[in-house]
């Protein structure tokens, strides 16, 4: 199956992953600075400035959309309009409405659209889906997540990084929510949320805590922030990624009526029927993890099948747009300082 790059920042993981899947050809990539021209020189394929004449001139099966996030619902429609299925990264659009337009189009067009939710193909959060739904801790009260890291000082020399929509909320924060609705199924009813700015003094936040209100009753907590040193994010913990550093820490946790679930350690902490309350010793055990697969070469597969008609999308438009309402209803707590019902 044919298909381009559109955007060489995290484009750029996605065209070398194509370049190793075997049943994918990477003809062309899109992107318009000095580093797209080395990486497409690197990649051995042709750079197109204007992604619409790539799309214009390649004969293409589908198209990977990692152009910044206000471009999505352009970019895939015009892909559309050709008849090419998208793998448009997260988050599906810079707002709800957008992301809507954007499966209706493909709808109407008949193309597959497929949200690069990449985790949702990492072996250790099914797994982790796994043990929630296998009773282990009982009925989950409450989940706690952190995100906390700093960026390469650098990395907000972009214009659009530090405009609305370029902050960690978006870029990264999508990631944690959709890790949390996947594993939990939960249906997030209210959100409060504060947010600030106060490490760069950017139009973007960079700290946010938000406090979610689930449907059945379950409250989680999430703490994100791009600009402290830590060793608690996804990223540095689960070590599906080596271009960062492993710390052997959790990022996750998940309280439930029988026991607790620390992520991505998998470190149980139940008592006996016999034994139970504060004073008597936790039992703690600890559940072999899955094995570790690159989730972004999963989800290469798993849009080749897509674009061949085997398989219908994994995470189709509407799984994206779910995690944009719950990240929406944050942005707009932050915004007007009150709670947020979704």
């Amino acid at each position: 199956m044919k298909i381009a790059v559109l955007g060489l920042n995290h484009g750029y993981t996605l065209a070398q992953q194509a370049k190793k899947t075997p049943g994918l050809t990477l003809a062309a990539v899109a992107g318009n600075n000095e580093s797209a021209k080395e990486r497409a020189k690197e990649l051995d394929v042709p750079l197109y400035e204007d992604y619409k004449e790539l799309i214009d001139n390649c004969l293409l099966d589908g198209v990977i959309i990692t152009l910044p996030n206000h471009l999505h619902k352009e970019a895939v429609k015009y892909c559309a309009d050709k008849g090419l299925h998208c793998l448009v990264e997260k988050p599906i659009a810079d707002t709800m409405d957008a992301a809507q337009e954007m499966i209706d189009y493909c709808q109407k067009k008949q193309v597959k659209l497929l949200v690069g939710h990449h985790r949702r193909f990492s072996a250790k959060i099914n797994h982790l889906k796994h043990l929630l739904k296998s009773d282990v801790i009982g009925d989950l009260v409450s989940v706690n997540m952190t995100w906390a890291l700093a960026k390469n000082q650098d990395y907000y020399k972009e214009a659009w990084r530090v405009k609305a929509g370029g902050g960690p909320l978006l870029i990264n924060g999508i990631h944690d929510l959709d890790n949390l609705l996947y594993v939990t199924d939960l249906k997030i009813e209210s959100a409060y949320a504060v947010g600030r700015n106060k490490i760069r003094s950017a139009e973007v936040e960079d700290v946010v805590t938000a406090i979610l209100e689930a449907e059945d009753g379950t409250v989680i907590h999430y703490f994100l922030t791009d600009g402290v040193p830590s060793p608690w994010s996804y990223e540095f913990n689960v070590k599906e990624n080596p271009i960062y550093h492993f710390y052997n820490e959790d990022c996750y946790h998940f309280f439930g009526t029988k026991g607790s679930l620390a992520f991505p350690s998998f470190r149980c902490y139940q008592y006996c029927e016999e034994e139970y309350g504060w004073k008597h010793p936790l039992i703690e055990q600890q559940f072999v993890p899955a094995d570790i697969v690159d989730p972004i070469a999963a989800e290469l597969e798993h849009f080749e099948d897509v674009m061949k008609g085997v398989i219908m999308p994994r995470v189709p438009g509407e799984a994206g747009l779910r995690t944009l309402e719950v990240l929406e209803a944050i942005n707009l707590s932050i915004r007007e300082k009150r709670r947020v019902t979704l």
